[in-house]
């Protein structure tokens, strides 16, 4: 299985190993190292699969099929594994961890041979689609969508703060509880296609965060416009503080108050300015994804759809 680990055996993750150096300077490349490594352990795992088993129950799939794999085949090799979209069963697809095909710039024919291999390798999950970690618009397949971009900027370089806002903790957590739940149901009402990418915040979480001062009111003047949850945590192999939830109240909504929201932690709550900023936005999400890049966090990676049906 060490080998498996080699960066050099895997071209997919130039683009990744580029972004680290970018980010984390020489410790960047450690960062993917070890992420790959803790996926590379997944492969042919129990417990892992244990993850999906003790939720999923799916006719002819046994057990094992649930665990990373690494196929070989004329045309190259990867590792990947099942997924549920949003844990539901009727959404599966499969992510693919790092591969061979080709260099990071896959051309569409090396993306079909990829496809077929999966298509063929996971074919007792009827997957819907496999997907990839690449640079922002770096495939152009015709059939490609995007599924999440990922925003990260370290708290010092983002844009300075505007003063439009000021960042207090709640007094009482459930009132932040209430915004999450009512924004979500309008989302639910409103744009249902997103809905079905995004899950609110746990309340637990929520009141975890509240107790460890990682959630913030969004106050203009009197208003409180909405809130923003950051906690320490990792996207992949982006280490630093993850953005869990970001909600602007629909009355306040499109005054860039997210954005301000943002940039104010940033300079004023953020532990240290050198940490790494980072989230992932849905793709149909086009409000959070201006807030972010007009905060300073731009689009750094994305994740993205190929359909195997």
């Amino acid at each position: 299985m060490i080998e498996l680990t080699d960066l050099n055996r895997w071209p997919s993750l130039a683009n990744q190993l580029s972004v680290a150096e970018q980010l984390f300077g020489t410790q960047g490349q450690s960062f993917v190292h070890d992420w790959l490594a803790g996926e590379v352990g997944r492969i042919n795992d129990p417990a892992f699969a244990k993850l999906f088993t003790d939720q999923v129950s799916l006719p002819g799939v046994a057990d094992a099929d649930y665990a990373h794999r690494h196929v070989r085949s004329a045309a190259g090799e990867l590792i990947g594994g099942i997924r549920f979209y949003a844990q539901d069963t009727s959404r599966p697809f499969v992510e693919i961890v790092a591969h061979s095909f080709a260099g990071a710039a896959l051309a569409d024919e090396e993306l079909d041979r990829l496809r077929d291999c999966v298509r063929s390798e996971w074919s007792m999950f009827a997957p819907l689609d496999l997907r990839l970690r690449v640079a922002p618009g770096g495939v152009g397949h015709p059939a490609a969508r995007t599924d999440v971009t990922i925003h990260a900027a370290r708290h010092r370089d983002m844009t300075q703060p505007d003063g439009r806002v000021q960042m207090p903790r709640f007094a009482n957590v459930e009132e932040a509880i209430e915004i999450v739940r009512d924004r979500h149901a309008q989302i639910a009402a409103h744009a249902p296609d997103l809905a079905k990418n995004l899950s609110p915040a746990d309340p637990d979480n929520m009141r975890a965060w509240h107790d460890a001062n990682q959630l913030r009111s969004i106050l203009a003047g009197a208003a409180t416009v909405g809130l923003l949850a950051i906690a320490p945590g990792s996207v992949a192999w982006i280490e630093g503080d993850v953005v869990n939830e970001e909600v602007v109240v629909a009355a306040h909504g499109g005054q860039g108050y997210a954005a301000s929201a943002q940039v104010a932690w940033a300079a004023t709550v953020a532990q240290d300015r050198n940490r790494v900023l980072v989230g992932t936005i849905d793709r149909l999400n086009l409000a959070s994804r201006r807030s972010a890049e007009r905060a300073g966090r731009p689009a750094i990676l994305e994740e993205i759809f190929l359909p195997l049906v």
